[in-house]
This record gives C-alpha cells, structure tokens and sequence, in this order.
C-alpha cells in the first residue's frame, strides 16, 4: 500500500529517520490518489512500485503483485537487512521467503492498522489468504514484536489465536506527532449565534458510515451548523451523494487535506465526527486516527457508540470533550448544549503524541542481541 495513505506509517518513519544507528530502506507503491509522495534525507532509499488498480485487467494485477513482491524479495537480498519491520499481512510474501530462505538471526517486527478475523481472510483475495498462513504457521512465532493499535485488537488476536507467544503482543497507538500537541488549548472564537463548524477528514463510505444521518441532521437545522468534508479517498455511490445534496451546509472537498495541514486546518473548527457504523470487528473495535488529531487541535469529538475501541477515552467533564451519541438520533437540543458546555467545563491537555508512544518499540528496535536483555 502506498505510504501517503497511512500517515501513521509516515510517522514511524520519521521518528526512525531520526536514529543515526539506523541505515533504512522503504519498500512501497505509488500512490495514485495525487498526494505528494513522502520523502525523509533520514532513509536511504524509498523504492516504490506500480500499485494494483481496481480496474486494471486481472492479470495485469496479478503481474503487479508478482512484480513487487519479487522487487522486494530481491532487495532484501541485496541490502541484508538485520531488522525486518513489515505492515499489515499484504506485506507478508516476500518476508516470508527471505527469512525462510536467509532468516538466520534476522529479528522481524510487525505491526497492524486494522483488525481482521478469519471470515475476513476466508471471503479476501486467495494471495493474502495465503500470506495469513504464513504468518500463523512461520512469522508470529519469528517475530519478536506483534502490534496492534489498541488493546481491544489484541485482546482478539489472543482470542482467536491462543497459542501466540503474549510476550510479543504490544499496542502501538495512532498517534499525531508531538509537534501537533502545540494546538491542544485551543478553542475557536466564537461570537454569539455564529455556526457551529463540524468537521470530518479521511476516507469515506456513505455504505459504512451514518454520513447521510448527520446531513440530514446539520440541514434540518438550517444554518445552527456547518458541516465540511475533506475526503479524497471515497466510494463513487460517496460522491454521488454528496454531489446531489444541493446543501450549503454541508461542504465537500474531494482533494482532502495534506496531513502536515492538519493543525492549521482543525484549528478553524469546533467539532470533529466519526461516524462508522461498526458493522465489522475492525470498525467496532476501533479508535481512529481522527480521534487523536481532533483532540490534540483542541476539537469536542463525535463518535457513533457502535465503536466500543473508543469507549475508553470517552469524557465528558473537561474540554475538549468525547462523546459516543447513536447518530440515527442526533438532537437539535445538542447545539445549544454544547454552547453551554464549553462555557462552563475545565480545559484538560489531549496529550496524545507518538513520539511518547513509540518510545517502547524504539528502545526495543535499536537494542542489539534484545533477546540477551530483559525488559
């Protein structure tokens, strides 16, 4: 997957990037969404190859799926790396082979974005299905880093895997970098009967979240709020629905926003909402990336109450606050309590930053023979 989809993959790198001890080579895709391909002096190299399109012709796929794998396969060859550091099980053949073939002392890392259970793999494509056996039967046992981005998501791994070693199991949080915290106190100006201003950035499916619920809601209150999207990743049947809604309130930037933009941008808005339906494992026990930087940019959160992997920071007594609300019945009452609300709560610091969340994974990263010294 390309690196300028995932900014928590962008992070790591920069905090990486960072460690002088650490000679880094990136393998990736090319992006072809149009965002501005990632680079860092900190890494040696960044190869990227062509990505798998939804329409190309199925072997022309097959081919570009061939084709990284083996530019990837050949590349650790020739680059011998010590640490192998993958994401997510699309990642898995070529590591797979060079460590069967190379593995020796190798020490591998692995981390995963989102949570996917066994009816996920069995209904996927037949090349990750095959990927997931590999990990069950070879690199779980290798790695001596498993990661997930919450403590629900291992919980569930443990579950439908009991015979994973608990030890390599960690949590890695999606955390902004620290540089963000700097907004975390703020909380945009309003005057008296000035819009609320809502705000959503990410990907989006009118399938899979309640974005027409929260249309309908900020219409019907005709100019109490504003509701702006930046999204550039979406579903056609998302576009067409946004495009159709003929609303002035409800604003719809299909270039989305680059994420060192991010702060300058939240910083214009009061709130931010997550929407997911949670109708998968991954999206109920989830606690979205958007979560932390609305925070962290001084933003009250909306989340539906389907996504139990928020629970957890759910508070409602200091600004900016979370709040789990069933979004198929949102009321217009909730304005006005919120006007109250800022008023009248205590701010607290949204100090969620990932250089203070990495630190764990990096002392273990750059620990030479680990496996001599105890934690």
């Amino acid at each position: 997957m390309p690196l300028e989809y995932y900014p928590p993959v962008t992070n790591m790198l920069d905090i990486l990037a960072n460690e002088k001890s650490l000679d880094i080579r990136v393998w990736s895709s090319k992006n072809i969404k149009g965002r501005s391909p990632y680079e860092n002096a900190g890494i040696n190299r960044i190869k990227r190859t062509p990505f798998p399109r939804s329409n190309d012709h199925r072997l022309l796929r097959l081919l570009k799926y061939l084709y990284h794998n083996l530019v990837v396969f050949l590349g650790l060859i020739l680059f011998d790396p010590k640490i192998i550091f993958y994401y997510e099980t699309y990642s898995v053949g070529p590591v797979y082979w060079y460590l069967k073939l190379f593995g020796g002392k190798k020490r591998l890392f692995i981390h995963y974005h989102e949570y996917f259970d066994q009816a996920w793999y069995d209904q996927g494509m037949a090349l990750v299905k095959q990927y997931y056996k590999f990990e069950k039967s070879y690199l779980w046992q290798k790695a001596e880093w498993i990661s997930h981005t919450n403590q629900f998501r291992i919980d569930l791994m443990l579950k439908a895997h009991p015979n994973l070693n608990e030890a390599s199991l960690y949590v890695l949080p999606n955390y902004p970098p620290k540089s963000w915290t700097a907004n975390n106190q703020s909380r945009r100006k309003q005057t008296n009967g000035e819009m609320l201003k809502f705000v959503y950035v990410g990907s989006l499916s009118v399938e899979r979240t309640f974005l027409k619920e929260f249309c309908d809601w900020v219409i019907g209150l005709n100019g109490e709020v504003q509701f702006d999207i930046y999204a550039y990743n979406t579903t056609p049947k998302t576009i067409l629905y946004l495009n159709n809604l003929n609303s002035e309130l409800v604003n719809f930037y299909p270039d989305g926003v680059a994420y060192q933009n991010m702060p300058s941008l939240l910083s214009e808005y009061d709130l931010g909402v997550i929407f997911y339906k949670a109708d998968t494992p991954n999206a109920k026990y989830c606690a979205s990336n958007k979560l932390f930087e609305y925070l962290v940019c001084g933003l009250e959160v909306w989340v539906s109450r389907q996504q139990i992997g928020t629970k957890p920071f759910e508070e409602l007594n200091a600004y900016p606050r979370v709040r789990l609300l069933d979004f198929e019945q949102l009321e217009p009452t909730l304005v006005s309590e919120y006007r109250s609300a800022i008023k009248a709560l205590p701010s607290r610091t949204a100090d969620y930053n990932f250089s203070r969340a990495v630190s764990k994974f990096l002392k273990r990263l750059t620990q030479s023979n680990y496996n001599d010294q105890t934690e």
